[in-house]
């Protein structure tokens, strides 16, 4: 197609020299015969001024105005000695060397051997993604080429996980533990991505990997949060409350991960320690709050369910007929996972993809699906 571009570009070019040299020469007949008529004029004043017939200066006039006339004529008398010998010769140079001269400057400035690419190849395939692809290429290759590169290992684990590929990035987290060797940081890191590859689910090899990081590190917030998740996971409540509820006490006030294990602890009716009150009513989308979850962890057991699926299901009607944003999502389908009612937790993920179709929600519900091991039920 760009060949074809090319072509017409240079026929117009060479259309735009041929055009002149095709028209019609100047009819030599009528200038010569203007040219002798106003000669012819000329010489009869001449004449007239010999014989006395008018004064000299009267017939210098005349000559000068005739003179001008046959001046306004003696151009196309020069015209007419254009050749066709020559325009044959003006036309062939264009023939030849208009295309000779365009097709030179696009060899040498130009890429003729570059490969074309599809438009519909290119549309689909965005400039960020097309980056991102080659600098995961050159990395793969740096590791093909050098696998004891344990820092490269540790920068392809999270790309790994990002791509959803959890068995590279176990591979890939297990590779640099043993290159590196062991830090609580490292160990938790490859506890989660054990869990990734699990569904979600923290499996035993897992717990093992954060006890012994607890073990390096006993205040380690991030694997005393997944030893909660764990036992919560496998229906050991009363664990996951005391490990949540001595982690609260360590997460700065107002932070996404309080914030997230004040919501697990409701829903586990866990007693809590500190915070102030809010205003009743206040924010129906805000998570609980420290003492709204001791108020209903100060009721008795069966009347403490009876509360929470009650707030869980008001959460639940409020988004079906008023929708919400993508943590108060997420807050409902964690809450339906901490109840163990997977069914339902897994009815408010399809639910939430379907009323949140932007790509930073989708990529949230992902996520949280992943963790909370939807993808399976």
């Amino acid at each position: 197609m760009i060949w074809l571009f090319f072509a017409l570009l240079t026929g117009v070019a060479v259309l735009s020299i041929l055009w002149p040299l095709s028209r019609p020469a100047p009819k030599r007949g009528e200038d010569a015969a203007d040219v002798a008529f106003y000669r012819a004029q000329i010489a009869e004043i001449d004449a007239e001024l010999s014989r006395g017939g008018i004064e000299q200066d009267q017939a210098e006039s005349a000559k000068a105005q005739a003179a001008r006339r046959l001046l306004s004529v003696a151009p196309d008398e020069v015209a007419v000695a254009d050749s066709p010998r020559a325009r044959k010769i003006a036309a062939a140079l264009a023939l030849v060397a208009a295309p000779a001269i365009a097709l030179g400057i696009y060899a040498r400035i130009g890429h003729p051997a570059l490969p074309d690419l599809p438009l519909e190849a290119r549309m689909s395939s965005p400039p960020a993604q097309q980056d991102f692809a080659a600098v995961v290429a050159k990395m793969e290759a740096h590791l093909a080429a050098h696998p004891e590169d344990g820092r490269a290992l540790e920068l392809m684990a999270p790309v790994y996980l990002r791509l959803g590929r959890y068995g590279e990035a176990v591979k890939a987290r297990a590779q640099a533990l043993k290159i590196l060797g062991e830090t609580p940081d490292r160990l938790v890191k490859y506890a989660e991505a054990l869990s990734y590859a699990n569904d979600g689910m923290v499996s035993p090899e897992a717990v093992d990997q954060l006890e012994r990081a607890l073990s390096q590190d006993p205040k380690n917030l991030q694997a005393r949060y997944f030893l909660g998740l764990a036992a919560a996971q496998h229906e050991d409540k009363a664990k996951a409350r005391e490990v949540w509820t001595a982690l609260l006490a360590d997460l700065p006030e107002g932070s996404r991960a309080r914030i997230d294990v004040i919501e697990k602890l409701a829903m586990l009716a866990a007693p809590l320690d500190g915070g102030a009150a809010p205003q009743q009513g206040a924010g129906q989308g805000a998570a609980p709050s420290p003492d709204a979850a001791a108020a209903v962890a100060a009721q008795p057991a069966d009347e403490q369910q009876k509360t929470i699926h009650a707030m869980v299901d008001r959460l639940a009607q409020r988004l079906s007929s008023q929708g919400g944003g993508a943590d108060e999502w997420m807050r409902l389908i964690r809450a339906y996972k901490v109840l163990n009612e997977p069914d339902r937790a897994k009815n408010a993920y399809d639910q939430a993809c379907k009323a949140l179709p932007d790509a930073e929600s989708q990529q949230k519900l992902a996520a949280l699906a992943k963790e909370l091991g939807l993808n399976g039920t």
